[in-house]
């Protein structure tokens, strides 16, 4: 049975209950109100038996109160019978013709008492209660049919209204449900089926989202593995092949080149894996460490692929440098994708500058290049997963790379509460600064973290 249905059967059954309960209420109320007017109507004539009798027997005259109980058996039928007199002598007058209720008027007199019984009839008493009881109930159930007809389109009414929004979102989870993600359900309202109709877009969308996101990524990946792979199996071939004279030089080269190869792989699988991460929440592990010394293993890291580019790589200078309590795998994160990412845009005779700067509540690091800046319109963007600042004319810029390096980087600075900017100037190169919080974890025994 749908939903629509049964709202409809329960508000027409919640109010033929409460129809049938007012008509049940109002029937005692008339029975008993018809039962009181005819008490009233008889006390009534009762005081005008009761007058005339007194002034007949004042008067000593019979005739009197006998003519009135006539008059009043005329014009009320209800008085079938009525006897008048004392204990020695009473006259009837009229005879009943159904069951009859006596009630009786007695007078003093000096030889006596003189009384006047008057029999009203219970059959007509009874017709009377029930005449209005039909009529109270005709009424009653006139009303009832209205009420019922106004229940029963407010029930339809309630019914469609519930039943529309579930049957819509009954259909987007079927779209969704056979991979169409992009569904969405068309409902607004400002109550609690609105606000699921509004939570069911959102899921949808992140769905939609992470689809997207999972689905530029394999293809990302699958093109940047693809192609050191297909120069990996390359230079594995040249390098097995006897035939083809090959010097020392010939094959250092061919080593470095895979080397550089399997370090792009690396840094392509490792960026993927992170934001993998970064979209779950990954969650921080904070430890004490030394930048300088996660920046230094970064430049020993990179100085290859610089020699082979030709750009110059230069670290941070002096000694001493204090140790902070943070993400070290997250700060190292953060130094290899600003580092991979200067290197490959500086041009060969270019040069990159890692510096970082010892604060009492922050470190900063700050990545150079001399590489072809970058324009306005495009600072804010370049954070964003898969973007790739386009070259002149608006063709993409034929360099190596995801575009995950620069999104990544920001995640590990947000994710220790620091921040990541660029300052850059088209044809004068970029430099990258972020900033992250020094931790607030108590100093070990020994007093402050340096290294000197």
């Amino acid at each position: 049975m749908k939903i629509r249905t049964k709202i409809s059967l329960f508000a027409v059954a919640l109010v033929a209950g409460v129809v049938a309960a007012i008509a049940a209420n109002l029937a005692w109320v008339e029975n008993r109100r018809a039962r009181a007017d005819f008490e009233a109507r008889v006390e009534s004539l009762l005081d005008g038996v009761r007058r005339i009798a007194r002034e007949s027997v004042v008067a000593q005259d019979e005739v009197m109160v006998m003519s009135y109980l006539k008059f009043l058996m005329k014009d009320y039928p209800e008085i079938e019978v009525a006897v008048l007199g004392t204990t020695a002598h009473a006259v009837t007058i009229g005879s009943p013709k159904s069951e009859v209720v006596y009630r009786t008027v007695a007078v003093a007199e000096p030889e006596g008492e003189f009384f006047v019984k008057v029999g009203f009839s219970k059959t007509l008493q009874e017709r009377k209660v029930r005449a209005a009881r039909w009529e109270l109930a005709a009424r009653v159930g006139a009303l009832a049919g209205v009420g019922l007809l106004v229940g029963l389109a407010g029930a339809l009414w309630l019914g469609a209204l519930f039943a529309k929004p579930l049957a819509e979102l009954a259909r987007a989870a079927e779209e969704i449900g056979a991979g169409r993600l992009e569904t969405t359900v068309a409902w607004r309202s400002d109550d609690e089926l609105g606000n699921l109709a509004a939570h069911f877009n959102r899921m949808a969308a992140r769905l939609s989202e992470s689809l997207r996101f999972k689905e530029d990524l394999l293809s990302t990946l699958s093109h940047e593995l693809n192609t050191p792979l297909s120069g990996l199996k390359g230079f594995l071939e040249y390098l097995t092949t006897e035939d083809v004279g090959q010097t020392s030089l010939d094959r250092a080269d061919s080593y470095r080149t895979m080397s550089e190869a399997v370090k792009q792989m690396e840094i392509s699988l490792a960026n993927a894996l992170a934001l993998i991460k970064s979209e779950r929440g990954e969650a921080l592990h904070p430890e004490w460490f030394c930048p300088r010394e996660v920046v230094a293993e970064v430049i020993r890291l990179f100085t290859p692929t610089a020699r082979v580019n030709e750009v110059e790589l230069e670290g941070p200078r002096g000694d001493g440098f204090n140790e902070t309590y943070s993400d070290k795998e997250m700060f190292r994160r953060l130094a290899i994708n600003l580092a991979s990412n200067a290197i490959k845009f500086t041009p060969p005779g270019g040069k990159v500058t890692i510096t970082l700067k010892d604060f009492d509540d922050e470190v900063t690091l700050a990545v150079a290049d001399t590489g072809p800046g970058i324009a306005a319109e495009h600072r804010e963007l370049i954070f964003s997963k898969f973007y790739r600042v386009p070259a002149a004319g608006g063709r993409p810029q034929r360099i190596p790379g995801s575009g995950l390096g620069l999104a990544i980087a920001k995640h590990a600075a947000e994710a220790q509460g620091g921040r990541i900017s660029v300052d850059s100037e088209v044809g004068k190169g970029s430099t990258f600064y972020v900033r992250v919080p020094r931790g607030k974890a108590p100093v070990p025994a020994g007093g402050k973290h340096a290294l000197a």
